[in-house]
């Protein structure tokens, strides 16, 4: 005796059941993982702040003054590392433009601003992701840090036969510094006296021969 077993498929009912299981599986899982995707663009928001916060403070300490834009030659690549495909000032809540940059010179300021989850610029109001950087005068207190590494180099320079002949940009060349050191603390080329060995910063009112000049 032969016995045939029917193949057995599935039926429309079960293929519905199983298309509505799946839908609320998908329909749970999306909330979910746009949770996750926003949590991580408030994380790299916030990293990218304290970044550009740096950034804006130091070169302000350089220049004693904010830059015009976040995208200004002389900050991005110099004071904040571009980061991957240049991204590093792009929002990443912006839809591909790039954080709300504005300087307040009376307030002494810097404002650096996210539209957040939204999207929607809200003037540092609502979800808005903002960091404000205060303008600082550490003139002095980065003109001594300098002169403390120039003693250093310039007594090793000296020590091993260097010359010292020339305007400062020249010997600071000589010595290895970057171009930055061709300045003080406050903004100002220094002078540098071969004969004897003088290096001096125009001091605060950024004007040599004057009762506040410092001399190495």
């Amino acid at each position: 005796m032969t016995t045939c077993e029917r193949e057995r498929g599935f039926t429309l009912l079960e293929v519905i059941i199983v298309l509505g299981i799946l839908g609320l599986l998908l329909g749970a899982a999306v909330p979910l993982v746009s949770g996750v995707v926003q949590a991580d663009r408030r994380q790299e928001v916030r990293r990218e702040l304290a970044d550009l916060a740096a950034a804006l403070d130091s070169y302000w300490t350089e220049h004693q003054a904010f830059p015009a834009t976040l995208t200004a030659v002389d900050f991005v690549g110099v004071h904040l590392q571009p980061g991957v495909d240049g991204t590093a000032t792009v929002d990443p809540f912006g839809a591909g433009a790039s954080y709300r940059y504005r300087v307040n010179a009376a307030a002494g300021t810097a404002t650096v601003t996210s539209v957040g989850e939204n999207g929607r610029n809200n003037n540092g109001n609502g979800d808005d992701i903002v960091v404000v950087v205060y303008a600082s005068v550490p003139g002095l207190a980065k003109t001594w840090q300098r002169f403390r590494l120039i003693v250093e180099l310039l007594a090793n320079h000296i020590e091993a036969g260097g010359s010292v002949a020339g305007p400062w940009p020249s010997l600071r060349a000589s010595l290895g510094l970057p171009a930055a050191y061709d300045r003080d603390g406050f903004g100002t080329t220094m002078q540098w006296d071969a004969p004897t060995h003088a290096l001096t910063s125009a001091g605060p009112d950024r004007s040599f021969g004057t009762a506040d000049d410092i001399t190495m």
